[in-house]
């Protein structure tokens, strides 16, 4: 089976040029968590504000996580009007959805379940981050129209626009953020929240001008070559995807929950979502990889070019993140462009940044292989995967918090062993798949 692409005279410079704007719009979004992380610093109660800051992107990221690969269904499948109009209708539903869901685990009792029950945060940190929660309530309907549009775009070669988006959500959070800081007297969390979901929404209103002449040049007509696409054969392909994601996002609460068993709680979440900030901006450059796997995607010399551009970029990515750890300029930046205060949060995310500089490497070769799962309609390989890496994860925190490691080991052991073991799984479901399609 051969996924329709480019032919194999593609070039790495031809990748890099698709790859770049995808990239990039990670990056930007990535720069978001500084953003909050230099507000939230700089204002009163900032160690418990830091700490609540880390629960409430785990559980937003968790609870939106059913739209989070709209992105790669609707890059796989948008293929023509009929298309369109079926993903359209799949994807205005599970925006419903999680937005029904936002709202109850947030407005109702069922939050202090979640996060005073089963995370054991502090109440003081607990009543900090459902602030930001409930402001935050459309923010999952947002992310889930503008992933499915960009996955259109991406479908059809127009990827610069999802840097230009990107651009404006990250311009929508600094201006917002800075404005009510210098402008209001309000809580650090509840600003922070404000302006996050500012950004989305700016991002959302962007993409949905932008695509329409996508949709207009590309998905107008019918094509009597493909076969019609069924809400019943979406939900066969999104799901597992989105089962995969829901499992993936699962080990953030499940770190803040490890976290919140470990010896001074409050510096282990604040020290950790301190270094998350700088960890996350290395991790995000390799999650652009997979939608241009799945676009340019083609048996031979293609697939080889594009799996040794994933191995530069995450030996590349790891380097850098290594050397920001080995200089100690990652100290410097928690120090003068966060507002980080305490010397004890900056020497704990330093620790936790320096354990951390494998997540990158072993993402880009995760990236490489979900996407040519994903080209191949193999979805339900990449939850099997998945699984695995959490049950590694879920058996690592639980020896940290036993032996009352600091939290910042023990989280940043259980995530890069859970990223090894996840990466091996998908290379052996990979070889069965390439086993499977050369006889079918």
């Amino acid at each position: 089976m051969e996924i329709a692409g480019p032919q194999p005279d593609i070039t790495h410079r031809h990748i890099f040029r698709f790859y770049l704007p995808l990239a990039l719009s990670w990056i930007f979004m990535a720069i978001e968590s500084p953003i909050a992380l230099s507000v939230i610093s700089r204002m009163s109660s900032a160690e418990i504000n830091q700490a609540a800051f880390q629960p409430l992107m785990a559980l937003a990221l968790l609870i939106e996580s059913p739209v989070i690969d709209l992105l790669t269904t609707a890059t796989t499948l948008g293929k023509d009007r009929q298309h369109y109009e079926q993903l359209s209708r799949f994807a205005f539903r599970i925006m419903i959805f999680v937005t029904i869901v936002h709202a109850l685990v947030t407005a109702t009792p069922l939050y202090w379940t979640v996060t005073l029950d089963l995370i054991k945060l502090p109440v003081p940190v607990a009543e900090a981050a459902r602030a930001g929660l409930l402001i935050m309530i459309p923010w999952s309907a947002f992310i889930g129209w503008r992933r499915y549009l960009q996955g259109l775009m991406i479908r059809h070669g127009h990827t610069r626009l999802i840097g230009y988006g990107t651009a404006i959500r990250m311009a929508t959070m600094a201006i917002t953020a800075y404005s009510l800081f210098a402008l209001t007297s309000l809580p650090s969390i509840t600003l922070v929240s404000i302006a996050l979901l500012a950004s989305v929404a700016a991002e959302a209103s962007f993409a949905h001008i932008a695509s329409r002449a996508v949709i207009q040049n590309h998905l107008a007509v019918d094509d009597a070559t493909l076969n019609p696409l069924t809400q019943r054969f979406l939900a066969s392909f999104h799901l597992p995807l989105t089962a995969t994601t829901v499992v993936t996002i699962l080990s953030q609460p499940l770190v803040s929950a490890a976290l919140a068993r470990s010896p001074q709680t409050t510096l282990a979440l604040a020290s950790f979502q301190v270094a998350s900030s700088i960890i996350w901006l290395h991790r995000t450059i390799v999650f652009a990889l997979p939608e241009v796997i799945i676009t340019l995607y083609k048996q031979g010399e293609v697939a080889a070019k594009l799996r040794r551009f994933c191995l530069i970029i995450g030996l590349g990515t790891t380097g850098i993140m290594a050397l920001t750890a080995a200089t100690n300029l990652d100290s410097w930046i928690f120090r003068e462009l966060l507002g980080v205060e305490s010397e004890e949060t900056i020497r704990m995310a330093h620790l936790c940044l320096a354990l951390s500089c494998l997540l990158p490497f072993f993402g880009a070769l995760q990236s490489y292989l979900r996407g040519v799962l994903a080209a191949h309609h193999l979805t339900v390989s990449r939850l099997a995967a998945i699984f695995v890496a959490l049950a590694c994860m879920v058996v690592s925190l639980a020896v940290g918090v036993g032996l009352q490691w600091p939290g910042v080991v023990t989280a940043s052991i259980a995530l890069t062993l859970a990223q090894i073991a996840e990466f091996v799984v998908l290379a052996r479901a990979w070889r069965v798949g390439q086993a499977r399609l050369a006889t079918a």
